[in-house]
């Protein structure tokens, strides 16, 4: 496991910020979910409780990313066809957009999520042709998903975070460092809050945690953990998170420690642009087709 975090960030970090709790509809979906004979027509009825909930869910059920040869029309549809614990990452990952934009339209808040749903699918289709299982491509879906969710808490207090960014990432900083000396705080320790109120796998969030520390990360004994941030840093590299956010094509961390990055999963430089058409072909555009 990633060594914990240090308490004391997390106590500066959290100046003038506050962590959003799981709505009432996640708590009580959870809760039908876990008892000996959950019924599938009231988690429906949960989700649909929210059109606007409801409506993002079957959009994204129905994106190329789940290749689906016919689409779903409705909730109770969904839950069947995904089943109950593909249904709850996915909806929680959902009410987590609705939760942190809070009605925000700005450019950058929608480019935010773009690139978070961008991310979150390329992790769960590098998962998936790797062969690493369903559990672990959900996994890396709501990864991809939630790793910059912190971002969202920052922009909402500080709305010239974006071009903060932009002007430090052009002159090689790093991006805690950026955000601790101009906002007092990182998106990797906000991130790693809500994630853990939000009741993500301990591997999720000590990723989340971590994934601008790499070193951390690489020094790990636990390999699911290595994968995760591996899979999610390489998903980063092929959508171009950097750039599509803020308009810089340094990518220093890609740079640093991709060859790490591709040994852990056990691919070299060779196979991209094979996994770059296989994103083409469920949907995500990336470095190798644009």
């Amino acid at each position: 496991m990633v060594k914990p975090i240090d308490m004391s960030l997390v106590e500066n970090a959290l100046a003038g910020f506050t962590i959003p709790p799981q709505p009432d509809v996640l708590l009580r979906i959870k809760q039908e979910i876990e008892l000996e004979d959950p019924d599938i027509n009231t988690i429906a009825a949960l989700i649909n409780m929210d059109i606007g909930i409801a409506g993002f869910t079957l959009k994204v059920v129905n994106s190329a990313y789940f290749g689906l040869r016919r689409k779903i029309s409705s909730i109770e549809h969904a839950c069947k066809f995904l089943g109950l614990n593909r249904v709850i990452k996915l909806v929680t990952s959902v009410v987590l957009r609705f939760t942190l934009s809070d009605g925000r339209s700005d450019p950058f808040t929608l480019k935010l999520w773009n690139s978070a749903m961008n991310v979150g699918s390329a992790a769960m289709l590098i998962a998936q042709q790797l062969r690493l299982g369903s559990d672990c491509a959900d996994d890396c879906y709501s990864l991809g998903l939630f790793h910059n969710a912190g971002i969202s808490l920052i922009q909402a207090q500080f709305p010239d975070y974006a071009k903060v960014l932009k002007v430090g990432l052009s002159n090689q900083m790093l991006y805690t460092e950026i955000e601790q000396r101009y906002f007092h705080t990182n998106h990797e320790t906000l991130g790693y809050l809500i994630a853990q109120a939000w009741g993500l796998a301990p591997e999720i969030i000590n990723v989340i945690a971590n994934h601008h520390n790499p070193d951390a990360v690489l020094l790990s004994t636990d390999l699911y953990e290595k994968r995760l941030f591996a899979i999610l840093k390489l998903a980063e590299h092929l959508t171009g998170e950097e750039a599509s956010l803020f308009d810089v094509t340094l990518e220093q961390e890609w740079r640093q420690y991709g060859e790490a990055v591709l040994d852990i999963l056990e691919l070299d430089e060779m196979q991209m642009p094979d996994l770059g058409d296989y994103l083409l072909q469920n949907g995500v555009e990336n470095h190798y087709h644009r």
